[in-house]
């Protein structure tokens, strides 16, 4: 009797752990005043969301993307050392990869689940030091932060050369769990480029690029062309570009899409797309041009880094925004990307 009483016991304290440990969310989202934004540069520096500087990776020649999990951040880049791996808080873990080539590695892009960590290393991604080839992937070009994991399903996006297109137009390329397909554009599009996607619940996607010109978003390998505010008719061989979607994000519902436009006097304009509405987004700084690099959800809560650059005086300036409003903006610094802790 006693022994069915203990195992009853424990039975109980192992169910009710059970129904605490589900309902605790695992990344619980943080009120306002507690959270951090992180700032990544291209030369590896790290800042906070007040511009000081939180820190320098160690052997850092090129860092490419910074994202997180909970309290933790990692950046993708290249080392100094020649080694293959990331940096996790600051601090580098080299993965144990046995190439049989001889040619430079460059880590573009990060993903994380669970404890897998993943990086973009073309011709591969590279799942904590496992090699997994993406199929059929020469003349594939990808894009800067091109690699998107959600529950196991790793996802690479970028552009390249059809078979099916003699001209030598890119295409819009994805690839799923390393498998490659070109992205539908619509009959008589000449031209697509995939530089942007955000992945969730395992099987959707939203990518962001664009095509013959014009910015574009595929939601679930559906594309939608954007309007612009400054249309052109017609497209001569000599005609610049209108614009791109740079980046993209889902919240409550709503897609954003973040890039840029360009005005009728090839000025760049930093532009949001909020379910295909485009907005711009200027600080009122005098500038040569702007763009929108990267947007990210949190919570209720979108954020958004533009870039300024005045042509005359050679300043930059970086601007972080949340919500439409403007937050806070930093001098002279090259911003590659950013997430909040």
């Amino acid at each position: 009797m006693r022994c069915f009483v203990y195992a009853l016991l424990a039975i109980c304290a192992v169910t009710l752990f059970s129904s605490c440990e589900h309902d605790e969310p695992v990344n619980p989202i943080k009120p306002l005043e507690e959270r951090t934004v992180l700032l990544l540069t291209s030369s590896g520096e790290i800042y906070d969301q007040n511009g000081d500087l939180v820190q320098q990776l160690p052997n850092c020649t090129f860092a490419a993307e910074i994202i997180s999990d909970g309290d933790d951040y990692f950046v993708s880049g290249v080392q100094s050392k020649g080694r293959v791996g990331y940096w996790k808080n600051g601090k580098w873990n080299t993965l144990h990869v046995d190439f049989i080539d001889d040619v430079d590695h460059w880590t573009y892009g990060i993903g994380k689940w669970d404890y897998y960590i993943y990086l973009l290393d073309i011709p591969n991604v590279l799942k904590n030091s496992g090699i997994f080839p993406l199929e059929n992937n020469q003349n594939f070009v990808p894009a800067s932060h091109a690699l998107s994991v959600s529950e196991g399903k790793c996802y690479v996006i970028g552009y390249g050369f059809s078979e099916e297109n003699p001209d030598g137009h890119y295409q819009p390329v994805l690839y799923t769990n390393y498998k490659k397909e070109y992205l539908p554009m619509p009959e008589g599009a000449v031209t697509g480029e995939c530089h942007a996607i955000y992945a969730y619940d395992r099987d959707h996607t939203i990518i962001g690029g664009m095509i013959d010109a014009m910015p574009a978003v595929w939601v679930d390998k559906q594309y939608e062309v954007y309007p612009v505010t400054y249309p052109r008719e017609t497209l001569g061989d000599n005609e610049y570009l209108i614009g791109r979607v740079e980046s993209v994000t889902k919240c409550n519902g709503h897609i954003y899409a973040a890039g840029f436009e360009y005005d009728y006097n090839k000025t760049m304009i930093a532009t949001m797309w909020t379910d295909g509405v485009p907005t711009h987004y200027v600080s009122g700084w005098e500038c040569s041009n702007s763009q929108a690099i990267e947007i990210y959800t949190y919570g209720d809560d979108v954020y958004m880094i533009t870039s300024e650059y005045n042509n005359e005086t050679d300043e930059l300036r970086v601007h972080l925004w949340m919500n439409g409003q403007l937050v806070k903006t930093y001098d002279n610094i090259q911003v590659t990307g950013f997430t909040v802790l």
